[in-house]
């Protein structure tokens, strides 16, 4: 149970849909010999509960926000299939379990780089030109250094995407203020691009095609509220750097 618990927990936490975490846990759970088991998870919980002839057996796990790494989840999905297939001991499947979590993820200079790389890319995509594009990179590492930052305050998604919006919006505003670029609004949208849950979007089409309608609400209520932190976030500085200056007599 603890096993099933932790997995379905990592396998959320790294951006799978309900429907794979609790399809997983049940098949783990089976191959166990706890064929007669009920699994239910929503974003934020997984419950499980096993049922033997004389009592029912039942645990939960809180899930706290996480960062997204779909490697991660691809060998957390791999480790299912490979335990379903051939269940070793709880305790070898417990440590092959840790061994993923403690591998580490992508380097930072490959998180900026990638966020930069996205940015310069989405600002042509929108029709922006070269030097919009590259200012844009720039742009793209603002978001990854602040929203880093705002996790490691713990920081809840909409002050993260509040704080990351108005940050990266700022350099292209001054740019724009001294004359610099022109498609400032290329620019801008190009590099919110990173923060669009995206693969909360998917989910959520995909769980409410699946009958989960409360996990679908649930991610909706997700991804509004991730917009409308970016919306502030990109409406404050588009005020507040013309504001400081027309204060300080500049542009």
């Amino acid at each position: 149970m603890n096993l099933s618990c932790e997995l379905g927990r990592q396998l959320m936490r790294n951006g799978a849909e309900i429907c794979r975490v609790e399809e997983s846990v049940e098949r783990l759970l089976a191959a166990y010999g706890c064929s007669d088991s009920e699994v239910f998870a929503i974003p934020s919980c997984v419950i499980i509960n096993i049922r033997t002839e004389e009592r029912n057996y039942t645990k939960s796990v809180r899930i706290r926000t996480g960062a997204i790494h779909l490697d991660r989840l691809r060998k957390l999905n791999a480790l299912c299939r490979e335990i379903c297939a051939d269940p070793p001991a709880v305790e070898e499947a417990e440590k092959r379990l840790r061994e993923i979590l403690a591998s580490p993820v992508y380097p930072a200079w490959v998180d900026y780089l990638a966020h930069g790389v996205v940015a310069f890319f989405f600002t042509l995509f929108w029709g922006g030109c070269l030097p919009d594009a590259v200012v844009a990179f720039f742009c793209g590492l603002i978001v990854k250094r602040t929203v880093g930052f705002m996790h490691s305050v713990q920081a809840n998604g909409f002050f993260t995407n509040l704080v990351a919006a108005m940050f990266a919006t700022v350099l292209p505003v001054i740019l724009q203020m001294i004359g610099g670029i022109t498609h400032v609004d290329k620019i801008i949208i190009g590099t919110i691009m990173l923060l669009v849950p995206g693969l909360a979007i998917t989910n959520m089409m995909r769980d409410m095609l699946a009958g989960d309608y409360l996990t679908a609400v649930v991610r909706l209520t997700e991804v509004m509220i991730v917009a409308l932190g970016i919306t502030i976030g990109v409406a404050m500085a588009l005020m507040a750097v013309p504001w400081l200056f027309a204060v300080v007599g500049i542009g």
